[in-house]
């Protein structure tokens, strides 16, 4: 096979990748649209596929356009892949994906997928980021490996985490990443250091800003202010804290809430039990809606913050643990369900053990759309049947995306 050759691109890879074929190969290409014309140079061949580095584009996409940062593109920054998108294109390729990955790894042969929604700015929107240490300066991490990309700003960066950012572009010897956050609503600003050994340096600020440790094992070492923060999502306030995934996206977060309510259509008499709650995102959001939420998770940073954030309500019960074995336990019925598992999927018998506490209509979030496809057999085999699922873009100028996925038995 030939090292330079011109394709013709006809779709959209899960990664963010455009894809064409030659020699029954099928070629990703970085940085490229679906419906150009390109010139590539092979870098990967395997016998079915290959990967290719984008020398020119001879005939490009309407939906082409220029990015808007510096640093964007295969020798930059990694953090976003879609910034030669307009954003039509964007919404669509990641409706597309999701098909994709619900045909070929899902196993279903016309699954209904919907227009793929978005909220509020595309840029700008991101209130939390994770940066590394780039030698002299925080950075985010190239394309496809571990090297750091020293940055000077970033334009998904909300203006207050923009300044944030600046205020704390410093890196040591010994620093491993710092994870900086704040919160749209009180202004509170957080900011999660790793070290190498776990070990706690001195640091003095002159500015209101609360400071943790965040170990290798997990832990969460406090060192200056308080271990989380405030944040008003859809008119509810949550505690929030860094050690577990929490909303970066405030309007795309609202815009979940908004998903998961119309799809279990919730109802005052009815129980709803939120598997990996996590900060409670669904726990608080939906405790209006239904007589009575059950919110199991295993990370006690999460759970404890959920914990306050819910304190006022008398409807809410929270188990902590692995969801996998707190349900196995459970007997309290339920009508309806939402989860929201980590990428390793459902776990053992989850979908099962809904099913025997009488979920009738299960939502499925999750932030990869694979980790849903795999999770197919399970819920067909608890007489799950997929209904339908829409895209939620919560990382516009990326190839990420939030799935809400209905089913029901």
């Amino acid at each position: 096979m030939k090292n330079i050759l011109d394709l013709k691109l006809t779709g959209v890879a899960h990664g963010g990748e455009a894809l064409g074929k030659y020699d029954n190969r099928v070629i990703f290409v970085a940085y490229a649209l679906p419906g150009e014309r390109v010139r590539v140079e092979l870098t990967e061949v395997h016998k079915r596929w290959a990967r290719a580095r984008l020398v020119d584009v001879l005939e490009p996409s309407p939906n082409r356009i220029t990015p808007a940062c510096p640093h964007f593109g295969p020798e930059g920054c990694g953090g976003c892949q879609w910034q030669h998108i307009d954003r039509p294109a964007q919404l669509d390729y990641k409706a597309r994906i999701l098909r994709d990955q619900l045909q070929r790894l899902g196993g279903l042969k016309k699954p209904l997928v919907r227009k793929t929604k978005g909220a509020g700015d595309v840029w700008r929107y991101r209130t939390q980021m994770l940066f590394y240490n780039a030698g002299d300066a925080l950075g985010l991490r190239k394309p496809g490996g571990y090297d750091i990309q020293p940055i000077d700003a970033c334009p998904l960066l909300h203006s207050d985490l923009e300044a944030l950012f600046q205020d704390f572009n410093v890196a040591w010897d010994g620093l491993r990443s710092v994870d900086l956050t704040v919160s749209l609503s009180t202004g509170e600003k957080l900011a999660a250091l790793r070290t190498r050994g776990d070990e706690a340096p001195a640091i003095e600020v002159d500015f209101p800003v609360s400071i943790v440790l965040e170990t290798s094992d997990g832990r969460i070492q406090p060192l200056v202010g308080d271990p989380w923060y405030f944040e008003t999502i859809a008119g509810r306030t949550y505690r929030l804290g860094p050690g577990a995934r929490r909303p970066y996206n405030i309007p795309a977060a609202e815009l979940l809430i908004a998903q998961v309510r119309e799809y279990l259509r919730a109802g005052t008499g009815q129980a709803l039990m939120d598997v990996y709650s996590g900060h409670g995102l669904f726990t608080l959001g939906l405790a209006e809606t239904v007589s009575l939420v059950i919110g199991v998770e295993e990370n006690p940073y999460a759970m404890e913050n959920a914990a306050f954030s819910c304190g006022h309500l008398d409807n809410v019960i929270l188990h902590e643990g692995p969801p996998p074995k707190v349900l196995r336990k459970l007997q309290d019925p339920i009508r309806l369900a939402v989860v929201t598992p980590p990428e390793t999927g459902l776990g053992h018998r989850v979908a099962q053990n809904l099913a025997r506490l009488g979920a009738r209509r299960l939502v499925y979030v999750a932030h990869n759309p694979a980790t849903l496809a795999r999770d197919m057999e399970q819920l067909t085999a608890a007489n799950y049947r997929f209904v339908e699922a829409t895209a939620i873009d919560t990382a516009p100028q990326t190839y990420y995306f939030t799935t809400v996925a209905l089913f029901s038995r």
